[in-house]
């Protein structure tokens, strides 16, 4: 099995074992991605990290229907009183006035 890709179908040699293979999705939230987010209140351009979300779409559409293909996403979260942010963290949303 191979997955159709640019600039190359992958795997190479078409040997995609879904059994010993996952999908990871690291940190695709609002935060990064979307409008209201972080990325976007410290002034940044989105659409550098939200081209991401269609191709992401596309892939999960098509690992989701492969029998016994682990998905997994992550995401950064907190407490919602925000004991557990690092302090660095803290101080960088300050300076955004996002806390």
């Amino acid at each position: 099995m191979q997955v159709t890709a640019k600039p190359y179908a992958w795997p190479y040699d078409g040997k995609l074992d879904p059994s010993r293979t996952a999908l990871l999705v690291i940190d695709m939230q609002t935060d990064f991605c979307g409008k209201g987010g972080y990325v976007d209140r410290m002034g940044y351009d989105i659409r550098l990290t939200a081209r991401a979300i269609d191709p992401i779409k596309q892939l999960l559409n098509v690992v989701r229907a492969i029998p016994g293909f682990t998905v997994i996403h992550t995401r950064e979260g907190h407490r919602p009183d925000l004991s557990d942010l690092p302090a660095n963290k803290r101080w960088r949303s300050a300076q955004i006035g996002a806390e």
